[in-house]
């Protein structure tokens, strides 16, 4: 059964052979053309009459997309490698279910089901996903895993679209006329990549709380990366306690923050220059984590946010979770900023 479906999408890539480069094929649950076309991007016309060879003629300039309705299910080709992006597949998978397949290129499919990444397999780098491994039992006989042979991992990645949504890809539909749709405006990026927002670490219910809302938490952001620093280089010191507990009292969402700061009649511009005044008893990375918490301590806080973690950024954590943690807030912090 498996050498059969094989067969069967290697000679559909061998007859539609624009499909093997720069083509990524999706299978739509759910809608029309016309509300598939409109997930691509902000800005889509047509349609228009085409073949997907002519399609392919004008879509290696233009972001071009090509659409069949099948009843039910909806095979969409582009030829950008958009259509595979997080931020295209949560609305294609809108109405239930999207797969996508990139055969060639970078070789790659993703699973989505109602706008959550279930899996993402990508030949050369591993698979991601809220349950990365979900597939096993449909991928059996179809070498498409990380790490299989390139040769034969595109007609295995389509097959193993078959199998996912029971709808198979019609070389001879494939070959007639189809509804061609142009993107103007692609989706712009997510401004902290989906990689992130599922990383283990990210399960941090502090951490979740700032990607959530990155420019609601942006003192959330300072606060987090000066423990961080503290906590990478072991600064200690009763100026370095006293700084993180002004932190917390402005932490948005502290509701006893501010009167912390208030009792302890601290005054923030003083506390600044005093911890200036330790600069010069340390070097290294611990000399980085203090200037971390002086930034921490502005009170503007996008400015607080971008100076702590741009200067976090650059110390030697040692621990690869620590690293994932610097680049989400050092990744929030850019989001807000920009």
């Amino acid at each position: 059964m498996a050498d059969d479906l094989l067969e069967y999408y290697r000679h559909l890539l061998d007859k539609h052979w624009v499909l093997r480069d720069h083509a990524t094929l999706c299978w739509i649950e759910g809608g029309t053309s016309a509300t598939a076309a409109r997930r691509y991007g902000t800005d889509v016309v047509g349609p228009d009459p085409q073949t997907l060879l002519e399609a392919a003629d004008e879509g290696y300039d233009d972001g071009v997309v090509v659409l069949d309705d099948l009843g039910g299910w909806v095979v969409g080709v582009e030829f950008h490698a958009q259509g595979i992006r997080p931020e295209v597949m949560r609305g294609l998978s809108a109405y239930g279910s999207a797969f996508a397949v990139r055969p060639g290129g970078v070789p790659e499919f993703a699973l989505y089901r109602d706008g959550v990444r279930v899996t993402h397999v990508r030949r050369q780098s591993g698979r991601w996903g809220h349950s990365p491994h979900e597939l096993e039992e449909l991928m059996k006989g179809l070498p498409c895993a990380e790490g299989s042979p390139v040769d034969s991992w595109g007609e295995a990645a389509l097959a193993l679209g078959e199998r996912v949504t029971g709808v198979r890809l019609e070389v001879e539909r494939l070959g007639g006329v189809l509804d061609r749709y142009t993107v103007l405006r692609p989706l712009p990026l997510d401004p902290v990549p989906l990689a992130l927002r599922e990383h283990p670490v990210a399960r941090d219910p502090e951490l979740a709380a700032v990607l959530a809302d990155p420019a609601g938490r942006r003192r959330a952001i300072a606060v987090l990366a000066a423990r961080q620093a503290v906590t990478d280089t072991g600064l200690t010191g009763a100026e370095v306690s006293t700084a993180l507990r002004v932190l917390a009292g402005m932490s948005a969402g502290n509701p006893g923050g501010a009167k912390l700061a208030s009792a302890a009649r601290l005054d923030v511009a003083a506390l600044r220059a005093g911890l200036r005044t330790l600069l010069p008893g340390l070097d290294g990375d611990r000399a980085q984590a203090l200037k971390v918490l002086i930034a921490a301590l502005d009170p503007d806080e996008t400015a607080a946010a971008g100076e702590a973690t741009r200067l976090g950024w650059r110390l030697d954590a040692g621990d690869p979770e620590a690293e994932v943690r610097w680049t989400i807030l050092r990744t929030c912090a850019r989001a807000v900023r920009h």
